[in-house]
C-alpha cells in the first residue's frame, strides 16, 4: 500500500487553519496569529518576551518541516508543548511528525492525546485513520475516516485516502462512492479522476480507467498552478497506463 498523504494541521492559530503545516509559510504570515506563551525559554536571549520566545519557535518549526528536518521540528514541537501542553494542535502535529519518521507508536500516541484534547479536531482523526490504514487496521481506519468526516465534511483528502483504504481491502463500489462524494465538491479535480481511473482499473473495468485517466491527463495539462503537484500526479497516471501493455 502506498503511504497515504496526511492531512496536516497549522500550529499558528485559528488564522492559519487551512494552511498545510508541510509547506513554507509565506513571510509576514505571522502577526497576530499566536498565543502568548505562558512563559520564556532560558534558552533565548533575555530580550525576547514570552510571546515572541513562542513565536519564534512557530517559525523554527516551519522551517523545519519545510527542510523536511523532522526530527529537529519534533525538538521544537517538544518546546512548544512544554509551554503549551493543552494544545491539541501540537500534538497533532508532532505525531504528524513522528509519522513522516515512520515511528508509529509514537505518532498514534499523539494522534490519540491531541483528541483527548479537542474532540472535534478532524484533521489529527484524519491522520490517525492514515496510519491505522498503513498498518492494514483496516476497521480502526474506516472508523477514524466517518469521524473525520462527520467533523468535516469538506475534507477531501481524508475522502480520498478513505477510498484507497476501500481499495486496498478490494472493496471497489465502496472506493468509487467516496470518490464520487468527493467529486460533487470538486469536480475538476485530476486527483480524484486518477483515483477513479485506478480503481476500474483494478476492478477490472479498463474502458472506464482508461476514460478517467485520459480525463485526468487533460485536467492536469490545463492547470496552471502547483506544477510540481501536477508533475508528479502525472508520473502516477502515466505509470498505471503502462500497465495495461
Amino acid at each position: 500500500m502506498r503511504s497515504l498523504k496526511p492531512i496536516s494541521v497549522s500550529p499558528m492559530g485559528n488564522r492559519l487553519k487551512n494552511v498545510s503545516l508541510l509547506e513554507p509559510i509565506a513571510p509576514g504570515a505571522f502577526s497576530a496569529t499566536y498565543r502568548p506563551a505562558r512563559r520564556c525559554s532560558a534558552h533565548f536571549n533575555s530580550w525576547l518576551s514570552p510571546a515572541d520566545a513562542n513565536l519564534l519557535l512557530r517559525k523554527q518549526t516551519c522551517l523545519a518541516i519545510a527542510q523536511k528536518n523532522y526530527a529537529r521540528a519534533i525538538a521544537l514541537l517538544n518546546r512548544l508543548i512544554a509551554y503549551e501542553p493543552e494544545s491539541a494542535e501540537h500534538y497533532a502535529n508532532r505525531g504528524l511528525m513522528h509519522y513522516s519518521l515512520t515511528q508509529i507508536d509514537q505518532a498514534l500516541a499523539d494522534y490519540s492525546h491531541a483528541l483527548s484534547l479537542s474532540p472535534e479536531l478532524d484533521k489529527a482523526y484524519s491522520n490517525r485513520a492514515n496510519l491505522h490504514a498503513t498498518q492494514q487496521n483496516w476497521a480502526a481506519a474506516l472508523a477514524d475516516y466517518d469521524y473525520a468526516l462527520d467533523l468535516n465534511p469538506l475534507n477531501i483528502r481524508a475522502r480520498i485516502n478513505q477510498a484507497i483504504t476501500f481499495r486496498e481491502m478490494g472493496e471497489y463500489e465502496e472506493a468509487l462512492a467516496c470518490l464520487d462524494i468527493a467529486m460533487l465538491f470538486t469536480p475538476a479535480s485530476a486527483t480524484l479522476y486518477a483515483e477513479r481511473g485506478r480503481t476500474y482499473h483494478l476492478q477490472g473495468e479498463w474502458n472506464c480507467a482508461i476514460a478517467q485517466y485520459n480525463k485526468a491527463l487533460s485536467l492536469i495539462r490545463v492547470a496552471q498552478q502547483d506544477l510540481t503537484q501536477n508533475d508528479v500526479l502525472m508520473d502516477r497516471v502515466l505509470k498505471w497506463m503502462t500497465s495495461f501493455q
